[in-house]
């Protein structure tokens, strides 16, 4: 459920202790002295590091340094309601993710402070990452090698209770760490991931939340891998629907259905490509199985490029699988760089793979383009990781009275506008907009002016029923690509 992060680098952090500042101290409009001036992409900012206990109700536990970023609206001043920008994988950093586009951030939260927290084992401060495979043979045919898997999770365990990395336990650094912000009320933004951190921040504190945008929603009672491969197909079908109604698309390709079942036949065959390694600088040639096919297609689905997909299998029927196969390269180097493993695995093997419905979920997935292949990967690398135990109402619906914008990508392949329409049900001040062309975060519109507007509007009146929503079918929405 990831995207890729920018870096960052913290001119000025200092360690707030609990014991070291009471509380007290922090009044609302004022800054605190623990948040230095900084600079963050050329933007004005504060930065500092705050230190939370690893495991909260054992005394004297080891202690995390997290790193707190804010962007400033006004730098003589806090805003009186900061947008708290939530990132997703789950493993990636706030400070460094969502500080791709802190312009755009501040722009859309119209004059109100952005404040990055990273989330405990991400950054770098105390990022629990594995080491990348060393060649891109390494990374075709799995997600997980159980050796490499192995020998990380014995490095991380020496500086870490790998257990501790669940959502709660997340939820309550924020809760501590808004305790020492100086403001009164926050509206929570989560991306991916970072909507289920969203919900459970405001489940634990909800005086606290004016207002959440979730966008690309993963519910607390999500079980994944159980839908992967059958929504990877309901995406890859709306990608042909749409280029069947498009007159340039199926002029090009008047048999997307077709192609993308030669390009599957074909793979299963036997096939390879020739790629470029941006981790190794070199090119070389790759196996290319039906997996590596589907996770591929899966990966460009979640963002603009599902306008190549036509073109890219044409391509692969003809045997020609070097675009699927750089993009699951580029992909996956980048997950390596930005994905804290031991937060992902701690997230989804105490949250997730323990709620699974293996028989059904391998019965829906057996007939799919993808098969039982995340199924497979996610539960032997579960069978490795120490599992921790998230509170016994955690999968329990949401019910906060908080106003709700929920976003949803209409070809979405991880959290498809049922995920959205599941959460909302418990909500009792939310609505959800389906991006018709759009993603996994992403609307699919040539600007980003309409979700600009949307979430701006949102913003200001913290009211989910008077939103411009024209926009969403109007705005021009990008073209399918019908060349290289």
């Amino acid at each position: 459920m990831a995207r890729a992060a920018a870096g960052i680098t913290l001119l000025f952090a200092v360690v707030a202790t609990a014991c070291g500042r009471s509380e007290a101290e922090v009044v609302p409009g004022i800054w605190p002295s623990w948040l230095r001036e900084c600079t963050h992409a050329n933007m004005p900012a504060r930065c500092g590091t705050v230190e939370v206990p690893e495991s909260p109700s054992a005394p004297g536990s080891r202690r995390l340094p997290i790193r707190v970023v804010v962007l400033v609206a006004r730098p003589d001043r806090p805003t009186d309601d900061p947008v708290v920008a939530l990132v997703g994988g789950p493993g990636q950093a706030a400070t460094e993710s969502a500080g791709q586009s802190p312009q755009r951030l501040q722009a859309y939260g119209q004059i109100r402070d952005v404040v990055l927290i990273d989330q405990r084992g991400t950054g770098e401060a105390h990022g629990l990452h594995c080491p990348p495979p060393a060649s891109a043979t390494d990374l075709m045919g799995r997600v997980f090698d159980p050796a490499r898997l192995t020998s990380c999770r014995d490095e991380l365990a020496a500086r870490a209770d790998l257990t501790k990395y669940t959502t709660s336990l997340a939820a309550g650094d924020y809760a501590r760490i808004l305790d020492r912000l100086p403001y009164r009320q926050v509206n929570l933004w989560g991306v991916s991931y970072g909507t289920r951190l969203a919900l459970e921040i405001a489940r634990r504190t909800p005086d606290r939340v004016r207002a959440m945008i979730l966008d690309a929603v993963v519910p607390t009672d999500f079980t994944w891998p159980t839908t992967a491969a059958t929504d990877l197909d309901a995406g890859l079908d709306a990608v042909a629907g749409d280029c069947a109604r498009d007159p340039q698309c199926s002029a090009a390709f008047p048999d997307v259905g077709g192609d993308i079942a030669a390009a599957f036949a074909g793979v299963r065959l036997g096939a390879s490509a020739v790629v470029p390694d941006p981790a190794t600088g070199t090119t070389g040639r790759v196996p290319f199985g039906a997996s590596d096919l589907a996770y591929a297609a899966r990966g460009l689905l979640y963002n603009n490029g599902a306008w190549s997909l036509p073109l890219f299998f044409r391509e692969a029927r003809r045997g020609q699988y070097e675009a699927f196969a750089e993009a699951y390269v580029n992909r996956a180097r980048t997950l390596d760089r930005t994905i804290a493993r031991g937060v992902h695995l701690g997230v989804y093997c105490a949250e997730d793979l323990p709620f699974v419905d293996w028989t059904r979920a391998e019965a829906a997935a057996a007939p799919t383009r993808l098969g039982t292949y995340l199924l497979d990967e996610y539960r032997r690398a579960c069978e490795i990781w120490p599992r921790g135990t998230p509170p016994a109402d955690f999968r329990a619906p949401i019910t906060v009275n908080v106003p709700t914008l929920l976003l949803s990508g209409r070809r979405d392949p991880v959290t498809p506008p049922w995920t959205a329409e599941q959460v909302v049900r418990t909500l009792s001040r939310a609505r959800v907009v389906v991006w018709p062309f759009g993603g996994h975060g992403v609307d699919g519109l040539v600007s980003a002016d309409c979700r600009g507007r949307l979430v701006a509007e949102f913003l200001r009146t913290a009211d989910p029923d008077q939103l411009p929503l024209a926009c969403t079918t109007q705005d021009p929405v990008r073209s399918f690509w019908l060349s290289r």
